[in-house]
């Protein structure tokens, strides 16, 4: 994959990559300025690719978060290893939306697509679209993004040439790939690092346990004989305490024979209520006296009002008063048998509650005995003693056993690591990288005429380490590799070797490298830039290189190596806006 062209719609100095040597040069005209130094614009254009190649974007990120980019959208064409060509569109309003567009042949200018053959494609899912459109053949168990910045060297990354500024976490985040980016098998290392990280959560479960609960995994045989002695005892005091008989039941019993009583008592006195009631109720309608009017007195009462009271009606009263008699003595009939019923029932139900209140009475009785009831407490609380002291020994049993079960696993978990120590150790002695290596030290060589060595060893803790260091003849380290200028040449070397050694696969085909020329010889520049241009032209790579003009090499005595200015892709100066990459200052 290589770089063809970055554009925006808003201000930005669109860029047309060469498919070969690239330089990004920025010329400084105030000297006395030296803060413009950085605000042109040649390490932003870095950051800018990496945005497009769908690095995470916060409201945090360097340059594009600042508030002056938020409706801005930007473009990258990329050269992909199958010859096609794909351009990516991200903007920073909307950067978690992607849209990628596939074509046969390059753009002519930088014209927007106005088609595109995936259309706001979600971020997470982007980036796996982006991996399939790369389609690298190696590392294929690592996504792209993993490597990615090996190839976008920015100034914090030189500070290592293998553990990148984003690889600031564990080592299992990053020493894998790497040994695997080497040509090693990365799982091996993993798979230890692992083994560590259980091996040490294990140790800390132990070390919790024995903190927390004191335990001592040597006392394991004293703490069973303790649970035995304090199980006799248990059983001892249980014995004593169901010889506590009052009235053939004992004091817990009694307790809750008297709540038992309670509720019986309850309901029969509101089953006593209910008859009371009723049998009242009834009592008052017997003594209700029959509002009838006789016969008699009805014919009074016409005679007195000297009316004639006529002789069907006076058969027709006295049938109704015969009716009526037969139906109040019915109704009597009835009322007294039932109160006679329910008076039965009233007493049954009086002497039942005499009955549960005396029973009740016996049982408070039982429970009023003080000496015999606190000799049964005294029983009472020796028993939830002792079965808290069991309680505990068998946990402490159970956490002594839980950590020997854990003692077990970690020595499972060091043989494990054993066995993968051994094979990262045979895997080194193997030397996979050897190849890398070779075109590492030839690099290096050819620019510094110092040899350089990539070393990997395993440390006290078994852990893998990688050195990359200038060597003497004698073999020994020299100081060079102190030096940050120095620093920075062992990773263009890295970079460039990992390149040339996977140029026969579909992998990456260029690099970015920000201000590596700073502070160098002018004869080591010079080199440098000789040693790159070479190797790009021999594998068909290409190479990116950004820098301001006073690090641009001088011509020295016996060289006829000449600053290559037709490869300058990109002019960036300080004269005004329009020299900066965004054409703004900001």
């Amino acid at each position: 994959m290589k770089l063809i062209k970055v554009f925006s719609d808003g201000p930005f100095k669109n860029v047309k990559f060469n498919e070969g040597y690239n330089i990004v040069l920025a010329t400084i005209h105030d000297k006395e300025n030296k803060k413009d130094t950085h605000n042109l614009g040649k390490t932003s254009l870095l950051v800018v690719i990496d945005f497009l190649l769908l690095s995470t974007f916060t409201k945090k990120s360097p340059i594009l978060a600042n508030p002056i980019f938020s409706t801005q959208t930007f473009f990258l064409e990329l050269l992909l290893n199958s010859g096609k060509y794909l351009i990516i569109r991200r903007g920073i309003e909307k950067p978690s939306k992607i849209s990628f567009k596939l074509n046969e042949a390059p753009l002519t200018n930088f014209d927007i697509p106005t088609e595109w053959d995936e259309e706001n494609v979600a971020f997470e899912e982007a980036k796996d679209m982006l991996n399939t459109f790369l389609g690298y053949d190696v590392l294929t168990n690592w996504p792209y993004r993993k490597s990615i910045s090996y190839f976008l060297r920015s100034q914090k990354d030189y500070l290592d040439v293998f553990q990148l500024n984003k690889f600031k976490g564990k080592h299992i985040g990053w020493k894998p790939f790497v040994f695997d980016l080497l040509g090693f098998d990365g799982s091996l290392v993993e798979k230890k690092l692992h083994c560590d990280d259980e091996i040490a959560e294990k140790k800390s479960e132990i070390a919790t346990l024995q903190k927390q609960a004191s335990i001592d995994i040597a006392e394991r045989d004293k703490i069973i004989g303790l649970i035995e002695i304090k199980s006799e005892e248990k059983d001892r005091t249980e014995k004593e305490i169901d010889k506590f008989n009052f009235y053939s039941q004992d004091v817990t019993v009694t307790r809750e024979l008297i709540d038992s009583i309670d509720t019986q008592l309850q309901t029969l006195n509101s089953e006593r209520y209910r008859l009371g009631y009723e049998i009242k109720k009834i009592n008052s309608s017997l003594e209700q006296t029959s509002v009838t009017v006789r016969l008699d007195k009805l014919k009074e009462l016409y005679n007195e009002v000297e009316l004639f009271f006529p002789e069907s009606l006076s058969k027709q009263y006295e049938e109704l008063e015969r009716f009526t008699d037969a139906i109040s003595s019915e109704r009597r009939k009835y009322l007294e048998e039932n109160l006679s019923f329910l008076k039965k029932e009233y007493a049954q139900i009086n002497d039942a509650i005499k009955v549960k209140e005396q029973e009740r009475s016996d049982k408070i009785s039982i429970l009023t005995e003080v000496d015999v009831y606190d000799k049964f407490k005294v029983y009472q609380k020796e028993l939830a003693s002792l079965e808290a002291e069991l309680s505990l020994l068998q946990e402490k049993l159970r956490l002594i056993d839980s950590s020997s079960t854990i003692r077990t696993e970690i020595e499972k978990l060091k043989d494990e690591r054993k066995e993968y120590i051994d094979k990262i150790r045979e895997a080194i002695d193997g030397r996979a990288h050897a190849d890398i290596n070779k075109i590492f030290n030839q690099i290096v060589t050819e620019v510094t005429d110092t040899n350089a060595i990539i070393s990997i060893k395993q440390n006290s803790d078994a852990n893998v380490e990688f050195e990359a260091d200038y060597q003497t003849t004698a073999h020994v380290t020299t100081s060079e590799a102190d030096g940050t200028s120095y620093k920075k040449l062992l990773c263009v070397a890295f970079d460039i070797a990992l390149l040339v050694s996977y140029s026969s696969h579909s992998f990456y085909r260029f690099v970015y490298h920000d201000g590596v020329l700073e502070g160098l010889d002018d004869r080591v520049k010079q080199r440098l830039i000789m040693v790159t241009q070479r190797i790009c032209s021999e594998y068909g790579l290409q190479y990116i290189l950004s820098l301001i003009d006073s690090d641009i090499p001088k011509n020295v005595e016996d060289s006829n190596q000449e600053f290559p200015m037709d490869a300058v892709c990109l002019n960036l100066n300080d004269l005004d806006d329009s020299g900066k990459l965004f054409m703004r200052s900001f």
